[in-house]
């Protein structure tokens, strides 16, 4: 067994000689990791941190010699399970730096729960295919693509590490066609019935309205901390995003209110917004739990969290907001993610209308 590196490396098999920098094309440098073990596929990959894939290399390298001692014949690990595959995969470095690796953790234990004792060599697309209708029951389309979407990116892994062949491609067509976007918003009789429901808990109260008022995803809210909002200027920043790209909101001056009144609370922490009763910062679920019986007393029907975002669109576009400030906004990265807001503004007066009304009256300078 031995661990590969840069061939002027003096430390090869202590799993440190085999990360190395390179120089990209535009001058930054990268660390390229490679574990070569006897049996195996050689395996290279390229991380922009030294530890990371000095992290990596060791890992991989610890399970390879774990699956020979166990007498795991090489190459293309035939006796490795989906089980082991998936929890290699939650296991690496790059994988653990995932904003959503809660989500993931939650969707690659369905298929660990359902199909972890499975040989990988043999999960073709007749088991993935099996898998899929036992997911489509109860769940929309959506929600189905997105368990096969975290098994994929695994599955991708695994070959990108040398634990899946690399003619074990992933099947094609397997994703379910989705309903285009749905975009209910609160009607003002439903923003009313939703504001004094929620009134009585400052934690919801605060959550919905800066929701509405300026239409920050699920995720961003609940990442959100006290240096973040900016009371003087009325601004909110929002470092973490979908997208990847950082932006700034106006933040009107209900939701400044709204979280002055959390922040003379009795838990109030020193970084996080959000806070249970405990002290900890809520999560999903704990929103969940806090926006249920709001809706409920509300009387709301067929509403969920995230409509809350395409109420703020909605009320933006009836007060005369463009598309393109819509989607500033909403951190809308491409414009024809904004266009399912179209239907709201067409028609409406744009900037430049009352002059070109004048001008074809005949009064111009």
């Amino acid at each position: 067994m031995q661990a590969l590196a840069n061939k002027k490396s003096t430390n090869r098999g202590r799993g440190r000689g085999n990360v190395y920098p390179r120089t990209n094309a535009n001058g930054s440098t990268s660390f390229v990791a490679q574990v070569r073990v006897n049996g195996y596929h050689p395996v290279a990959k390229s991380f922009s941190s030294k530890s990371d894939a000095r992290a990596w290399a060791e890992r991989l390298e610890r399970e390879l010699r774990k699956q020979s001692v166990h007498g795991s014949p090489a190459p293309g690990l035939p006796r490795l399970t989906v089980k082991q595959l998936a929890e290699a995969f939650l296991a690496d470095p790059v994988t653990a730096k995932l904003r959503y690796k809660g989500s993931l953790d939650l969707l690659i234990a369905w298929w660990v729960n359902h199909y972890g004792a499975e040989r990988v060599i043999s999960f073709g697309v007749l088991k993935l295919r099996e898998a899929r209708l036992r997911l489509m029951p109860g769940r929309a389309p959506g929600t189905v693509n997105r368990y096969l979407s975290a098994m994929r990116a695994a599955w991708n892994w695994g070959r990108s590490a040398g634990l899946v062949p690399q003619e074990a491609v992933w099947p094609s067509r397997l994703l379910l066609t989705e309903p285009r976007g749905r975009s209910r918003y609160l009607t003002d009789d439903e923003l009313g019935a939703v504001l004094q429901a929620s009134e009585a808990d400052p934690l919801a109260h605060a959550a919905i309205v800066l929701s509405l008022a300026t239409g920050i995803r699920q995720g961003e809210l609940l990442r959100l901390q006290w240096a973040d909002v900016d009371f003087d200027r009325q601004r909110l920043r929002v470092l973490e995003t979908k997208n990847g790209e950082a932006r700034a909101v106006h933040l009107p001056a209900v939701a400044v209110g709204a979280l002055k009144v959390l922040r003379r609370g009795s838990v109030v922490g020193q970084r996080q917004v959000f806070l249970d009763p405990k002290g900890k910062a809520i999560n999903k679920d704990k929103l969940s739990a806090l926006w249920k019986p709001v809706r409920t007393s509300a009387g709301l029907k067929d509403f969920r969290w995230h409509d809350l975002r395409h109420s703020c669109a909605s009320f933006l576009a009836q007060k005369g907001a463009t598309l393109l400030e819509i989607g500033s906004v909403l951190g809308h990265k491409s414009p024809s993610v904004t266009l399912r807001y179209a239907h709201l503004v067409q028609g409406a007066p744009v900037t430049g209308h009352a002059a070109l009304d004048e001008k074809l009256r005949g009064k111009w300078p």
